[in-house]
Parts: structure tokens; C-alpha cells; sequence
């Protein structure tokens, strides 16, 4: 191809399928709207495919040293703290899939692609481009920017997540449905969160249409914790809403002692919400030279914890039929 390849979003999505792309021998140019990519998010579960998806981007090495192991864990009462389900479920995971599961912060996975595509191609990473359209015939695409800024390429693959402007221009205007549910997102310094973590491995505390799972990132220096919340009226944008601590800790008011000590724990730059949103499914992600991928394509709920992985997938795969047609 004369054009590079143009990849419109700079989440892990994209940046998976850029360097699954270079792999391949195709350039790209990867337009993300943020102008830095920061410490986005919080603490994330790689299972056996995703994993095993990244490590055939020659990224095993690196992610087996910034990641943790799950831990054997279970599901315990929120107010009780009692086992529930029969007692705790021991490790799901055959022994032979524990080097493919990796629990890993959000912000390192970030690092680790971005730093591996710029050891690619230098110059494919473009920060602070907002996407607005693109045009395309029979020899490429041209993508449009709203600093008036035109680019032209062989293919765009759309990864702007699940309010995809590529989508939108694709298949048109529909907004994604709020769903009821709020996650809350925060991360406790290990040091202050020893006293409330003596029930051990990777813990969900279950109420009624309410969850809250807990889990130790970067080798045990961190634990993330994510609560899924019932709510009618959400009213926030975006992923990184910071939550007072005032709020966070009356949200677990009547939980068990531990919830709340975490979230009483919680320093205020380790916060976030955001409402949890889905849309229909699309029979198609194509169309002529542009293709949607990840959140973009089939957004999903975050409850099997794969939004993530299958955006990797889709990457891999991706990069491989690109190569396979040449």
C-alpha cells in the first residue's frame, strides 16, 4: 500500500491493532482525540485469548513483568462478610492457563503498547486530533480532522469507542442507551488497605442489583476496586468523573466493614465513575474501505470483564487477515 493504514482512536484498541498492523509490514497513523495519554483508568483482567492475543505481538516478556496472578478468591455477603455460593470458589483457572491470565493496571497495558509501536514506527502516534469525518473512493480515505487537517490512507479502522464518530457516519446518528447501572472505580494504596484485606485474593462483595470486586495490581502495590451500582438518574460524561470521598463512602453505607474501610481509604486521584451505556448490535462493521473495531463494532457490558479483551482480539485478528490478503 502507497497510504499507511489510519487508525482513529488511540485507546487499547487501536493501539493493539497498530502494532499488530506494523507487525505485518503495513504502516499506520493512529489519531487519538486526548492530548496525553495519561493514567486512564484503573486495574484490568487479560484472560487466556487476549493474553495469549498480546503475547503474539511479541509482548509476553514485558506484560508477565508488570502484571499480577489472580488470586484463588470468592463471592462474600456485602453487609456479612459470609462466604456465598457453597463457600469460596477456588481457582477457576486450570494450572496451564495461569501464564495466560494477567491482572494488570490500565495505565501500564497503555504504556506498554504505546511504547511498543513507537519501537515500530517512530512517528505513528498522533495525540490532540479530533476526529470529525471521513471521505472515501475506490483508491482510499481521507480523514478529517477539526482543525481542518485531511489525511489520506489505504483503510481507516474506526476504535473511537462506543460514541464512535466512524460509526455514526457509517451507519448514522443513534445514541447509546443508559443502562441503570453507575460503575464507581478506586484504587487504595496497598500500605492503607492491609487492615481490610485479611479475607484474602480477589474478593466480590454481593448486594441486592449491587457488586463490588476488589483485586491487588502492580505486584501488590495497589488495589483496584470496581462497584457496579443501580442508579436512575445518571447525569456525568466520560470515564474519569472523580468521586469525593464523602460520596464514595456513603455509597457503601451498611456494607461490611472492609468495603468501607477501602473506600474511606481512597485517595481522590484514584477515583472515577461513569454510567454504563450499550447499544444494538451491528450485522455488519464494514463498509468499503473502513471498518469498525472494539467498543466501536459491539460495545458490551463490563460484567464478564472482556470490552477490553475482545478489542485485542479483534486487533490480532485483524492485523493477521490484513496480512493473510497482502
Amino acid at each position: 500500500m502507497t497510504h499507511p493504514i489510519l487508525i482513529i482512536g488511540g485507546g487499547i484498541g487501536g493501539l493493539t491493532a497498530a502494532v499488530a498492523l506494523e507487525r505485518q509490514g503495513f504502516a499506520v497513523q493512529v489519531f487519538e482525540r486526548a492530548a496525553e495519554i495519561g493514567d486512564v483508568g484503573a486495574g484490568i483482567s487479560l484472560g487466556v485469548s487476549a493474553s495469549k492475543g498480546l503475547y503474539a505481538l511479541g509482548l509476553r516478556e514485558i506484560i508477565r513483568a508488570a502484571a499480577d496472578l489472580p488470586q484463588v478468591g470468592g463471592a462474600l455477603h456485602y453487609q456479612t462478610g459470609e462466604p456465598l455460593g457453597g463457600g469460596f470458589a477456588e481457582k477457576v483457572f486450570h494450572a496451564d492457563d495461569l501464564p495466560f491470565v494477567n491482572q494488570i493496571h490500565r495505565a501500564d497495558l497503555f504504556t506498554i503498547l504505546k511504547d511498543a509501536l513507537e519501537g515500530l514506527n517512530p512517528t505513528a502516534l498522533h495525540l490532540g486530533h479530533a476526529f470529525v469525518g471521513f471521505e472515501q473512493d475506490e483508491t482510499g480515505v481521507t480523514a478529517i480532522f477539526a482543525d481542518g487537517k485531511r489525511v489520506r490512507g489505504a483503510a481507516l479502522i474506526g476504535c473511537d469507542g462506543i460514541r464512535s464518530l466512524v460509526r455514526q457516519q457509517m451507519f448514522g446518528l443513534e445514541d447509546p442507551r443508559f443502562t441503570g447501572r453507575v460503575v464507581y472505580r478506586f484504587l487504595v494504596p496497598m500500605e492503607d488497605a492491609a487492615p481490610y484485606m485479611h479475607a484474602g485474593g480477589s474478593i466480590s462483595y454481593i448486594a441486592p442489583r449491587q457488586s463490588l470486586l476488589r483485586y491487588s495490581i502492580r505486584r501488590g502495590a495497589q488495589v483496584n476496586c470496581v462497584a457496579f451500582i443501580h442508579s436512575d438518574n445518571w447525569k456525568g460524561e466520560g470515564w474519569s468523573e472523580r468521586v469525593p470521598s464523602d460520596e464514595l463512602v456513603a455509597l457503601f453505607d451498611g456494607w461490611h466493614p472492609d468495603v468501607q474501610g477501602l473506600a474511606r481509604a481512597a485517595p481522590l486521584e484514584g477515583t472515577a465513575k461513569w454510567g454504563m451505556y450499550d447499544r444494538e448490535p451491528l450485522d455488519i462493521w464494514t463498509q468499503g474501505r473502513v471498518a469498525l473495531l472494539g467498543d466501536s463494532a459491539h460495545p458490551m457490558l463490563p460484567f464478564l470483564g472482556l470490552g477490553a479483551a475482545m478489542a485485542i482480539e479483534d486487533a490480532v485478528v485483524l492485523g493477521r487477515a490484513v496480512g493473510l490478503a497482502g
